[in-house]
Protein backbone atom coordinates (compact mmCIF):
# COMPACT_ATOMS: atom_id res chain seq x y z
CA UNK A 1 0.00 0.00 0.00
CA UNK A 2 2.79 2.53 1.11
CA UNK A 3 4.54 1.61 -2.55
CA UNK A 4 1.29 2.42 -4.19
CA UNK A 5 0.57 5.60 -2.47
CA UNK A 6 4.02 6.59 -3.00
CA UNK A 7 4.30 5.68 -6.90
CA UNK A 8 0.59 8.01 -7.06
CA UNK A 9 1.93 11.19 -5.28
CA UNK A 10 5.12 10.64 -7.63
CA UNK A 11 2.88 10.36 -10.68
CA UNK A 12 0.57 13.79 -9.57
CA UNK A 13 4.03 15.88 -9.06
CA UNK A 14 4.99 14.35 -12.76
CA UNK A 15 1.96 15.70 -14.04
CA UNK A 16 1.68 19.19 -12.12
CA UNK A 17 5.39 19.83 -12.86
CA UNK A 18 4.41 19.14 -16.72
CA UNK A 19 1.43 20.91 -17.26
CA UNK A 20 3.06 24.19 -16.40
CA UNK A 21 5.73 23.41 -19.24
CA UNK A 22 3.56 22.38 -21.60
CA UNK A 23 2.12 25.68 -21.36
CA UNK A 24 5.32 27.51 -21.12
CA UNK A 25 6.19 26.57 -25.19
CA UNK A 26 2.90 27.57 -26.13
CA UNK A 27 2.48 30.49 -23.94
CA UNK A 28 4.00 32.99 -26.16
CA UNK A 29 1.61 32.38 -29.05
CA UNK A 30 -1.50 34.99 -28.85
CA UNK A 31 0.18 37.07 -26.76
CA UNK A 32 0.25 41.58 -27.35
CA UNK A 33 4.12 42.25 -26.56
CA UNK A 34 5.12 45.82 -25.50
CA UNK A 35 9.02 46.46 -25.76
CA UNK A 36 11.36 48.88 -25.63
CA UNK A 37 14.63 48.90 -27.79
CA UNK A 38 18.00 50.74 -28.77
CA UNK A 39 20.58 50.47 -31.32
CA UNK A 40 22.28 51.85 -34.11
CA UNK A 41 20.84 53.25 -37.81
CA UNK A 42 23.28 53.64 -40.67
CA UNK A 43 22.33 55.31 -43.83
CA UNK A 44 23.82 57.57 -46.44
CA UNK A 45 24.49 60.96 -46.63
CA UNK A 46 25.50 62.70 -49.87
CA UNK A 47 28.58 63.22 -48.09
CA UNK A 48 29.07 60.01 -46.77
CA UNK A 49 27.78 57.48 -44.49
CA UNK A 50 26.21 58.33 -40.87
CA UNK A 51 26.01 56.11 -37.94
CA UNK A 52 23.67 57.40 -35.04
CA UNK A 53 22.08 55.66 -31.98
CA UNK A 54 18.57 55.30 -31.86
CA UNK A 55 15.81 54.44 -29.51
CA UNK A 56 12.00 53.62 -29.64
CA UNK A 57 9.13 51.15 -28.52
CA UNK A 58 7.25 48.27 -30.62
CA UNK A 59 4.35 46.59 -30.27
CA UNK A 60 4.26 42.85 -31.33
CA UNK A 61 0.78 40.68 -31.76
CA UNK A 62 1.52 37.11 -32.09
CA UNK A 63 -0.36 34.28 -33.55
CA UNK A 64 -0.11 30.34 -34.12
CA UNK A 65 3.11 31.11 -36.10
CA UNK A 66 3.30 34.66 -37.04
CA UNK A 67 3.22 37.82 -35.81
CA UNK A 68 2.35 41.66 -36.41
CA UNK A 69 5.04 43.96 -35.67
CA UNK A 70 4.50 48.03 -35.80
CA UNK A 71 7.18 49.59 -34.25
CA UNK A 72 8.48 53.30 -33.52
CA UNK A 73 12.11 54.85 -33.28
CA UNK A 74 13.86 58.07 -33.61
CA UNK A 75 18.10 59.35 -33.80
CA UNK A 76 18.78 62.25 -31.78
CA UNK A 77 21.17 64.20 -33.58
CA UNK A 78 21.08 66.97 -35.08
CA UNK A 79 22.21 67.09 -39.28
CA UNK A 80 23.15 68.59 -42.09
CA UNK A 81 24.35 68.26 -45.31
CA UNK A 82 24.10 69.24 -49.15
CA UNK A 83 21.47 67.84 -50.49
CA UNK A 84 21.32 67.38 -54.48
CA UNK A 85 17.94 68.06 -56.37
CA UNK A 86 17.03 65.54 -59.04
CA UNK A 87 18.29 68.69 -61.38
CA UNK A 88 21.71 68.48 -59.89
CA UNK A 89 21.07 71.50 -57.79
CA UNK A 90 22.64 71.81 -54.30
CA UNK A 91 20.38 72.56 -51.03
CA UNK A 92 21.93 73.09 -47.83
CA UNK A 93 19.71 71.46 -45.10
CA UNK A 94 19.90 70.29 -41.19
CA UNK A 95 17.05 67.98 -39.42
CA UNK A 96 16.61 67.05 -35.99
CA UNK A 97 16.74 63.51 -36.15
CA UNK A 98 15.36 60.44 -38.54
CA UNK A 99 11.74 59.33 -37.43
CA UNK A 100 10.96 55.65 -38.24
CA UNK A 101 7.92 53.69 -38.28
CA UNK A 102 8.18 50.21 -38.92
CA UNK A 103 5.00 47.93 -39.63
CA UNK A 104 5.71 44.13 -40.56
CA UNK A 105 4.55 40.40 -40.81
CA UNK A 106 7.25 38.62 -39.07
CA UNK A 107 7.50 34.17 -39.23
CA UNK A 108 8.64 32.80 -36.23
CA UNK A 109 9.28 29.31 -37.44
CA UNK A 110 9.18 26.89 -34.03
CA UNK A 111 8.59 26.95 -30.24
CA UNK A 112 11.75 26.96 -27.95
CA UNK A 113 13.26 29.12 -25.53
CA UNK A 114 15.54 30.16 -28.57
CA UNK A 115 13.85 31.97 -31.64
CA UNK A 116 14.51 33.27 -34.39
CA UNK A 117 12.33 35.42 -36.63
CA UNK A 118 12.04 37.04 -39.97
CA UNK A 119 10.15 38.93 -42.40
CA UNK A 120 9.07 41.98 -44.08
CA UNK A 121 6.59 45.02 -44.82
CA UNK A 122 7.15 48.71 -44.81
CA UNK A 123 8.77 51.77 -42.96
CA UNK A 124 8.10 55.26 -42.93
CA UNK A 125 11.11 58.00 -42.83
CA UNK A 126 11.05 61.46 -41.77
CA UNK A 127 13.92 63.76 -41.02
CA UNK A 128 12.45 65.79 -38.58
CA UNK A 129 11.88 69.31 -38.86
CA UNK A 130 14.28 69.56 -41.82
CA UNK A 131 14.87 72.89 -42.60
CA UNK A 132 16.55 74.91 -45.41
CA UNK A 133 20.05 75.99 -44.00
CA UNK A 134 20.24 79.26 -45.26
CA UNK A 135 19.41 82.73 -44.21
CA UNK A 136 18.07 83.12 -47.62
CA UNK A 137 16.35 79.93 -48.59
CA UNK A 138 14.67 79.98 -51.84
CA UNK A 139 11.05 78.76 -53.30
CA UNK A 140 12.45 75.85 -55.10
CA UNK A 141 14.67 75.14 -51.89
CA UNK A 142 11.99 75.21 -49.84
CA UNK A 143 9.89 73.02 -51.85
CA UNK A 144 12.58 70.39 -52.05
CA UNK A 145 12.37 70.36 -48.35
CA UNK A 146 8.99 69.90 -47.92
CA UNK A 147 8.41 67.14 -50.78
CA UNK A 148 11.53 65.04 -49.83
CA UNK A 149 12.14 65.14 -46.31
CA UNK A 150 9.59 61.75 -45.79
CA UNK A 151 8.88 58.41 -47.73
CA UNK A 152 7.55 54.90 -47.48
CA UNK A 153 9.77 51.94 -48.27
CA UNK A 154 9.98 48.21 -48.35
CA UNK A 155 12.00 46.85 -44.95
CA UNK A 156 13.14 43.83 -44.35
CA UNK A 157 13.83 42.26 -40.84
CA UNK A 158 15.78 39.22 -39.41
CA UNK A 159 15.86 38.95 -35.66
CA UNK A 160 16.44 36.30 -32.69
CA UNK A 161 14.97 36.09 -29.18
CA UNK A 162 15.37 34.09 -25.68
CA UNK A 163 11.93 33.70 -24.33
CA UNK A 164 11.85 33.18 -20.29
CA UNK A 165 8.06 32.96 -19.27
CA UNK A 166 6.55 35.70 -20.83
CA UNK A 167 9.60 38.08 -21.05
CA UNK A 168 12.21 38.12 -24.18
CA UNK A 169 15.67 39.60 -24.51
CA UNK A 170 15.75 40.10 -28.66
CA UNK A 171 18.26 41.34 -31.17
CA UNK A 172 17.18 42.13 -34.66
CA UNK A 173 18.28 43.93 -37.80
CA UNK A 174 16.46 45.56 -40.10
CA UNK A 175 16.93 47.02 -44.15
CA UNK A 176 15.19 49.06 -46.35
CA UNK A 177 16.26 49.87 -50.11
CA UNK A 178 14.80 53.44 -49.60
CA UNK A 179 14.17 54.80 -53.08
CA UNK A 180 13.90 58.26 -55.06
CA UNK A 181 11.96 60.97 -53.93
CA UNK A 182 13.51 60.95 -50.95
CA UNK A 183 16.50 63.27 -49.43
CA UNK A 184 19.08 60.21 -48.22
CA UNK A 185 20.37 58.83 -50.95
CA UNK A 186 20.99 54.45 -51.11
CA UNK A 187 19.61 52.72 -48.52
CA UNK A 188 19.41 52.23 -44.43
CA UNK A 189 20.37 49.23 -42.05
CA UNK A 190 19.46 49.14 -37.86
CA UNK A 191 20.76 46.77 -35.60
CA UNK A 192 18.45 47.23 -32.42
CA UNK A 193 18.59 44.65 -29.13
CA UNK A 194 15.89 45.24 -26.55
CA UNK A 195 13.04 43.52 -23.74
CA UNK A 196 9.43 42.63 -24.76
CA UNK A 197 6.64 41.49 -22.45
CA UNK A 198 3.64 39.51 -23.25
CA UNK A 199 1.00 42.17 -21.16
CA UNK A 200 -1.84 40.81 -22.78
CA UNK A 201 -3.50 37.95 -24.67
CA UNK A 202 -4.85 38.77 -27.99
CA UNK A 203 -7.70 36.34 -27.64
CA UNK A 204 -10.73 37.07 -25.40
CA UNK A 205 -11.11 33.19 -24.97
CA UNK A 206 -9.91 29.68 -25.46
CA UNK A 207 -6.36 27.67 -24.25
CA UNK A 208 -3.73 28.38 -26.24
CA UNK A 209 -2.61 24.95 -25.28
CA UNK A 210 -5.30 23.22 -27.26
CA UNK A 211 -3.82 24.75 -30.51
CA UNK A 212 -1.43 22.47 -31.08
Amino acid sequence: MTRHRSLAIATLLVLVSAAPLAAQIQEWQNQWYWGAKGGLLSYSLPSGKANQPQAGAEWMITAKRTALYASYSTTFKQTGDNFVTSTGATVPAVYDAVQRIQIAILVLPWNGNIQPYAGGGFVIETLSNAAVNSATPTTSQTTFIQQNSSGGFALAMVGLQLRVGKLAVFGQAQFSPQGRGFMLPNGSSSFEAGVRYAFLSSRETGDVATER
